[in-house]
């Protein structure tokens, strides 16, 4: 039912930048996903991987003091560490340095730029955080000695001891403490700013006369000296929510390893996000950072393409939130119905089953798991048999729809989001209470072509120097057809197993196969995960490579779970690359698809 408070034009689904979201609305809609991910929580440097819309930026957002002071309803002196947000997507030092990355000292003007950075982001979120502080003598005190013989002493000797003009003797509040540092250093940023883009339009022009600074000796001793301050949490570490580092340079990617290197993680931690793209591990003196000495990794794909229950319980908890904020007193299944006809069609095949399963037909261990691996498989199977097509199978339903945003929040909600806005421009004038299972199916199957072709395309013609190439495009498109047409055929055949999503690697993949795989799995279009090998004498391990469920309505696939996979050799997969027609023609014709995998592989299903 809607609540008459509620107002029928407001998007439950509407998505926003978290960093620009407020406090009321991150902690009203955050759902709590720390138990899966504590290592966030806790001192350590930590990687958090995963693809764009998987909750990154949301969760660094929740960390944040003010969200944390909110939720818990405390004061910041209370919280048990005090975070402090440093967005790299943005940033125009990574383009400025190009002028200068061949020069000798280039690692060093890398450094300082990275950390005056985030020098200017602690002090910043200083500034804001504590406006509502209550301003003491004796807290304006404490912080502007802070500011005079902590940061004026380590910013005169990142300017070879030179004088400082900046020394404060009163100030009206702390938060004016934090402002004039802020300012102070963005000074001495744009001056090396200034000389990196002289020095690219005449190198001998000017010599740098500027600061020097890095991680320890500059901005990790400033950190110590604002923990120390009586208004800061005691005892607790400094967490720098480092955001989107992927889009660093290698260069400057190696500096930041530099300060994983130098394990300060209990007092001062850094959480790292990346989109699957970080360029290197290595420091910039050759050494590598390495798990769990250094830091821990965090891989949100992992973790919810892996796990049978924990995506859907969160994804429910969002939406569930989502709709009693704006009034609508509705479950998600029945916010998003199943189309009944084909249920009931499914419910008749899974009691045919039952039947069959006794008489010895059905190869699984148990009837239920007859039931859940062939039902829907031979209903679909049905209807590509009759002169319906196939493709008339309904996406709809919460579960559906839970399936096909594999593991991705922001795919759910950016389905959910068009499925809202379709229904209300149906019926202005009339509450939305359930999205129509023709909308669902229709926006999902709409979805996944513009995901599949327009968004590949606009990957493979972009010029930027991290998108793919256009032949890169065409080949992992070629790949993805392929993938989808032989899982296609695994469907509607005879075999075992024939909800297949995945392919495993039979031998060393070469270096173009590594290069495109890597892409998919960057672009969102497949997750990488392991798997035993075939070879049961020798053992190991190989990488297996899953096909994006959201792309499941493309082939009329079931994207309701998957237990097979394919195995397949270096020259199949680089033949795809060229002609998906043509390695399916060789899939045939050397009836790769009859082999059912008996292994044990680790469930899939949400």
């Amino acid at each position: 039912m809607i609540n008459k408070k509620s107002n029928p034009m407001v998007n439950p689904f509407q998505t926003s930048t978290p960093e620009d979201m407020t406090t009321e609305n991150t902690v009203s809609l955050f759902v709590d996903v720390f138990t899966d991910f504590p290592k966030l929580l806790s001192p350590g440097h930590t990687f958090l991987h995963g693809p764009r819309g998987s909750g990154k930026s949301m969760m660094f957002r929740y960390l944040m003091p003010d969200c944390q002071c909110h939720a818990d309803n405390c004061s910041i002196e209370k919280l048990n560490f005090f975070s402090i947000y440093i967005p790299l997507k943005k940033c125009n030092f990574v383009s400025e340095l190009k002028r200068v990355e061949n020069v000798h000292g280039s690692d060093i003007i890398s450094s300082t730029l990275l950390t005056l950075h985030c020098t200017i982001n602690v002090f910043s979120q200083l500034t804001d955080t504590l406006k509502t502080l209550e301003n003491t003598p004796e807290l304006i005190k404490e912080t502007t000695d802070f500011y005079n013989d902590c940061f004026i002493k380590r910013l005169q000797q990142s300017m070879w001891g030179k004088d400082i003009d900046g020394i404060i003797t009163d100030n009206t509040s702390v938060s004016a403490i934090f402002k004039t540092a802020r300012d102070k250093c963005r000074e001495i940023y744009e001056i090396l700013n200034q000389y990196i883009k002289r020095y690219a339009i005449n190198p001998k022009s000017i010599d740098y006369q500027g600061a020097i600074c890095d991680y320890l000796d500059f901005l990790f001793p400033i950190l110590e000296g604002i923990m120390k301050l009586s208004f800061m949490p005691a005892n607790a570490p400094i967490y720098l929510l480092v955001d989107d580092a992927d889009n660093l340079s290698e260069s400057m990617t190696q500096i930041l390893n530099n300060w994983v290197y130098t394990r300060t993680s209990q007092q001062v931690s850094l959480k790292i996000s990346t989109q699957l793209d970080y360029k290197t591990y290595y420091t910039t003196v050759g050494h590598r950072i390495e798990t769990p000495h250094d830091y821990y990794e965090v891989n949100i794909s992992t973790t919810y393409t892996s796990n049978k229950s924990k995506y859907r319980e969160r994804l429910e908890a969002i939406v569930q939130r989502r709709l009693k904020l704006a009034g609508i007193d509705v479950l998600p299944k029945d916010f998003f119905p199943e189309y009944k006809k084909q249920t009931d069609k499914i419910a008749t095949i899974s009691e045919r089953i039952r039947k069959e399963y006794e008489e010895g037909k059905w190869n699984a261990a148990c009837v239920n798991d007859a039931i859940t691996r062939y039902s829907r498989p031979e209903y679909i199977k049905e209807q590509a048999g009759t002169k319906k097509s196939s493709s008339s199978y309904s996406y709809a339903g919460f579960e559906q729809l839970t399936h096909l945003s594999s593991g991705i929040i922001r795919f759910f909600l950016e389905s959910a989001f068009s499925m809202y806005s379709e229904a209300i421009s149906k019926e202005p004038s009339k509450p939305v209470n359930s999205i129509p299972v023709g909308i669902q199916n229709k926006v999902v199957r709409q979805e996944a072509n513009t995901f599949l072709f327009d968004n590949l395309d606009d990957q493979a013609n972009d010029c930027h120097e991290n998108s793919a190439s256009p032949e890169q495009g065409q080949q992992l498109m070629n790949l993805l057809q392929a993938m989808g047409g032989m899982f296609r055929a695994c469907l509607l055949s005879d075999r075992s197993e024939r909800r297949v999503f995945s392919i495993a690697l039979s031998d060393t993949p070469s270096e173009k196969i590594k290069e495109i795989l890597k892409l998919g799995v960057k672009l969102g279009y497949l997750h990488e995960a392991t798997i035993g090998k075939k070879n049961a004498l020798f053992g190991g391990r190989t990488r297996l490579y899953i096909l994006s469920r959201r792309l499941a309505p493309i082939w009329t696939l079931d994207p309701s779970g998957f237990a097979g996979y394919l195995f397949l050799q270096n020259d199949l997969i680089e033949a795809a690359f060229h002609s998906s027609d043509a390695m399916l023609k060789r899939v045939i014709k050397d009836d790769v698809l009859s082999e059912d995998i008996q292994l044990v592989q680790p469930t899939f299903d949400f």
